[in-house]
């Protein structure tokens, strides 16, 4: 499965923890039998081994699951208070920021979104593979040659690390979760043309769902798109990862970067800062709560990363401008609070590689509440501090040299000038 990464930053939401999940949308098909699948999974796990270049150290059981039970379990995950307080900041984030409605529940979309869109996982605390009942026979190899990756990663790499990833540290999670959902979906792609009946299977999934059969993708259609694309990035930028890799050193080099993973979704989308090590700065949690006043409190906080901020700047400007704006990133940290009376305020410090770069990313914010807010927002200038009034959402940007500050709130809620004096001081 994987991790709530949160950072909405995606920082954001990450996606979950057991190990990857990969999101397939299946067509509704008579189900195996759990002899069958087990003899499968068998067969599928020596031909993946070979094909991955990685020995089988233990045999994987398997399991069958309906969707009810997908989804009760992709719930299970997500109950204990350390997650439950990233999931509530993650919601008021997604809901300040305009990324999501004002009545949006994220922990109940969120597992059932996962529980439409799981054809399988791997779980790396019991060495299990789970499939859904429900997923054609057709797909399943594809999906079992997927999650059994998974489970020769965990056997020479282990994958415990990506369960237990330090908090509020989700970008660097979720950079980790693409190397490798990336190599997992590198591999079943070689594993499904490696013979023409597999390729076949693919061409007929692929027709099934241009002929209607992705109407099933109810939760997936009814989410919030910075949601669909966190959900997407480990499979879709970890291909393209995975598939640099390879082509600089085959099996081998993909393997190498477990003992180097990237280190930030920067990595991820620019190879060669990969190459070059370019390590995200560390910036402190932006805490203003002793001049918010009592009835405030710190509910979490976390870094949204370059991928994640150019969600934030891509749900209301054009996505190529939104990702030109973020490339000089160098490092991030949001805090999300909650005051009197259901106030919210998110401050968001940003760092860049340069000035020109946090130029581009404030003059594009600029952009975003334009687009946002229309003529409702009232833009005001006071010194350094730019001011968009839209009552009762408040935004505010302060650029000092390479450092911007973005605050995000709920208008008359506190005091502005002593929460930009802390963070400046």
């Amino acid at each position: 499965m994987r991790r709530f990464v949160l950072p909405l930053a995606l920082g954001f939401l990450c996606v979950p923890t057991l190990s990857q999940a990969q999101p397939v949308v299946p067509t509704p098909a008579p189900t195996i039998s759990p002899e069958t699948t087990q003899q499968m999974a068998d067969r599928i796990l020596k031909e993946t081994s070979k094909l991955r270049q990685l020995s089988i150290k233990r045999s994987v059981p398997t399991n069958v699951q309906n969707r009810a039970q997908i989804e009760k379990f992709m719930a299970s995950q997500i109950q204990d208070k350390a997650k439950v307080s990233e999931i509530a900041a993650a919601n008021l984030y997604l809901r300040q920021l305009g990324l999501a409605p004002k009545n949006f529940d994220l922990k109940t979309a969120y597992a059932r979104l996962l529980g439409e869109q799981v054809a399988g996982y791997y779980s790396s605390k019991t060495g299990q593979f789970t499939t859904a009942s429900s997923v054609n026979p057709l797909e399943l190899e594809t999906v079992m040659s997927h999650e059994l990756t998974h489970a020769l990663q965990d056997q020479h790499f282990g994958l415990k690390k990506l369960e237990n990833a330090p908090r509020h540290e989700s970008d660097t999670s979720l950079a980790f979760s693409a190397l490798v959902e990336g190599d997992a979906t590198y591999t079943m792609a070689r594993y499904s043309t490696s013979s023409p009946l597999r390729a076949f299977g693919i061409l007929a999934s692929s027709l099934s769902t241009l002929m209607g059969g992705g109407s099933e993708m109810v939760e997936l259609k009814q989410s919030p798109k910075i949601l669909q694309s966190m959900l997407g990035f480990p499979y879709l930028s970890g291909l393209t990862f995975a598939t640099s890799l390879y082509n600089r050193g085959g099996w081998a080099s993909i393997s190498k970067a477990y003992s180097r993973p990237p280190q930030s979704t920067q990595q991820i989308l620019h190879f060669d800062k990969y190459l070059a090590n370019k390590a995200p700065v560390k910036l402190p949690v932006p805490d203003v709560t002793k001049v918010l006043g009592s009835g405030w409190k710190l509910i979490d906080h976390d870094v949204n990363g370059e991928y994640g901020l150019s969600l934030v700047l891509g749900e209301y400007v054009d996505a190529t401008q939104a990702n030109d704006a973020v490339t000089a990133w160098a490092g991030d940290r949001y805090a999300v609070y909650g005051g009197p009376k259901g106030a919210i305020l998110v401050v968001q410090d940003t760092l860049w590689d340069n000035a020109a770069g946090a130029t581009a990313w404030s003059t594009m914010y600029g952009q975003r509440n334009k687009a946002r807010f229309g003529t409702r927002a009232k833009k005001r200038q006071e010194g350094a501090l730019t001011v968009w009034n839209a009552s009762p959402d408040g935004v505010w940007i302060k650029q000092s040299g390479r450092r911007v500050v973005v605050v995000e709130g709920t208008v008359g809620a506190f005091d502005i000038k002593k929460i930009m004096k802390v963070l400046h001081s």
